[in-house]
């Protein structure tokens, strides 16, 4: 699949928002960005996520806000590919000009706040709390209405969100996103075989052929355009799999250390520690007091 820039949202250059259902098996956008904000909920469906420089896991429920041109990917676990009944992806996005608010109003205050959320979101927010709970279900009725109605209950979005605390910023601070297009196309190609195959033992010439590179030169270039090793962004992805995996007791960690690509437990203790700043023991029991 090739990335590319997503323009299916017909209302660049107007004044309007635009709501897209997504009702399918599985997500099947390649590596892509926007050229207008994006406001996704998630209503089912889990599996990973690649924005900007973060790596991670999304579940049912998640609500997260992204600015334009923050290249971004999700991936359905392998279950879903599996074409079973019982599993398919439901999801939401509201997408509406950056400029949108300095349009509509000249109120200063509003304005400021507007931008401070909007630059806060150069880095993705994933938003939780009282306000992802409020937020969702005025998502759910701007879905089902239009014109000026759908409009005022947008305001009331946008003001919850520039004034909530509720949110982790996901992306790192000082992240420049890279549109180029041979640099998307090459991240899609890894980030889709990475997603597929983390799970068992990955070599650098496998990966480094990819972008028909030498495996010195292939890092190089994957340190320079994310800002972090090879090595390490393959471990982020092993264990945000593994951090799933451990909050269902019925798996062993020894089981989640071979289950998530690490062919022996101490590689798999020592990078679990140094991403999380936990072992696996200490964040198992911290999700169980959690529930």
């Amino acid at each position: 699949m090739k990335p590319e820039l997503i323009v299916d949202a017909p209302i660049i250059g107007e004044k309007k928002i635009w709501v897209k259902k997504i009702y399918k098996p599985y997500f099947d956008h390649p590596f892509h960005f926007h050229k207008l904000c994006e406001l996704t909920w998630v209503e089912n469906g889990y599996g990973k996520l690649i924005l900007g420089d973060f790596v991670g896991n999304f579940a049912e429920g998640e609500l997260i806000l992204a600015s334009p041109e923050l290249p971004h990917l999700w991936k359905c676990d392998a279950l879903y590919y599996k074409k079973k009944k019982d599993l398919y992806t439901k999801a939401l996005g509201l997408y509406f000009p950056l400029e949108f608010i300095n349009r509509v109003t000249d109120d200063a205050g509003s304005i400021s706040l507007y931008n401070d959320l909007m630059h806060r979101a150069e880095r993705g927010l994933r938003f939780h709390g009282e306000t992802r709970l409020k937020i969702i279900e005025k998502i759910k009725e701007i879905a089902q209405c239009s014109g000026l109605a759908q409009l005022g209950i947008f305001l009331q979005v946008v003001d919850m969100l520039s004034k909530s605390k509720e949110y982790t910023a996901l992306a790192s601070i000082g992240y420049k996103s890279s549109t180029n297009e041979n640099d998307m196309e090459r991240f899609n190609d890894v980030y889709q075989f990475l997603l597929k195959n983390f799970s068992r033992d990955i070599m650098l010439e496998e990966v480094s052929r990819i972008c028909n590179m030498t495996p010195n030169a292939f890092c190089r270039y994957f340190k320079q355009k994310t800002q972090k090793t090879f090595t390490r962004f393959l471990n982020e992805i092993r264990i945000g799999h593994a951090r799933k995996l451990l909050q269902n007791e019925n798996y062993s960690i020894k089981d989640i250390c071979f289950e998530c690509g690490y062919n022996n437990p101490v590689n798999f203790f020592s990078f679990f520690k140094q991403i999380t700043g936990q072992t696996p023991n200490g964040f198992r029991k911290k999700m169980h007091n959690l529930k």
